[in-house]
């Protein structure tokens, strides 16, 4: 992947990490500005579009987290990203962007997931109380 393709996938500047609209990393993204021929600078198909809700009572907090393990036996790269998400509703929340980066999304073409799992996590406690006192109480 070059870096102008991968701009253009992921909708950020290779270098900094900052969307292609703005300068640093977590600038938030200008999706109405036109290139000179009338086209979106990112594009309708970018993972930063794609990706992004609207609603911010609807977002997710995300992590991901890379790995390079170098060459397999074979050759091959061994590397990728391990991707978590937060949020207190999967249906709500999740689903929704996860469909809208199945449906179009331009990161999808260099990309091969590999698995998933959901877990749930109970709320903190208060003190003297105890985890999962607010589920199992």
């Amino acid at each position: 992947m070059t870096p102008q393709t991968h701009s253009f996938s992921v909708g950020r500047r290779l270098d900094s990490g900052a969307p292609l609209t703005r300068k640093a990393e977590h600038d938030e993204p200008d999706f109405t500005r036109l290139t000179a021929a009338g086209f979106p600078v990112i594009s309708e198909y970018a993972h930063i579009r794609r990706a992004r809700v609207k609603d911010p009572a609807m977002r997710i907090l995300r992590r991901p987290y890379n790995y390079d393990q170098g060459l397999t036996a074979d050759g091959r790269s061994d590397s990728g990203l391990i991707f978590a998400s937060y949020q207190s509703d999967i249906g709500r929340q999740f689903v929704p962007i996860q469909k809208n980066l199945a449906e179009a999304d331009l990161l999808n073409e260099w990309t091969t997931p590999i698995g998933s799992a959901v877990f749930a996590l109970p709320p903190g406690c208060s003190p003297g109380g105890w985890i999962g006192e607010t589920l199992l109480s």
